[in-house]
């Protein structure tokens, strides 16, 4: 019975530290629909659009190497680690984004019937 509490004061102890981990800050991860010089719309796997805005501050990574807002592309993949200084109203604080790699093409399915 000591050893099962145990492990639940562990576990609980280890997710209240993943909550904090990024210090309030709000996740947008989607690919880019929509870039401009103060602002980046991005629209999420559910089909959720998501405005982000941009701030002289906000830093930006492109494939791991520092990048600027002229970097970014519509299409591209990214993830937006955001702060939310008044209600509803996101601001980046960073951009991590790369290209989308192509979608690898299924293999055409034969047409012809066998011959017999």
């Amino acid at each position: 019975m000591k050893a099962r509490v145990l492990i639940l004061v562990a576990c609980v102890a280890l997710f209240s530290g993943l909550a904090w981990a990024h210090g309030g800050e709000e996740h947008v991860i989607g690919t880019v629909s929509k870039v401009s010089a103060d602002s980046i719309t991005v629209k999420a796997a559910t089909g959720k659009m998501t405005t982000v805005a941009v701030a002289p501050e906000s830093k930006f990574i492109k494939n791991k190497v520092a990048a600027t807002v002229a970097d970014l592309q519509v299409g591209y993949r990214v993830v937006i680690h955001a702060k939310e200084p008044t209600e509803g109203h996101l601001v980046a604080d960073t951009v991590e984004f790369s290209t989308v790699k192509p979608a690898a093409k299924p293999a055409a399915a034969s047409s012809a019937a066998p011959k017999s």
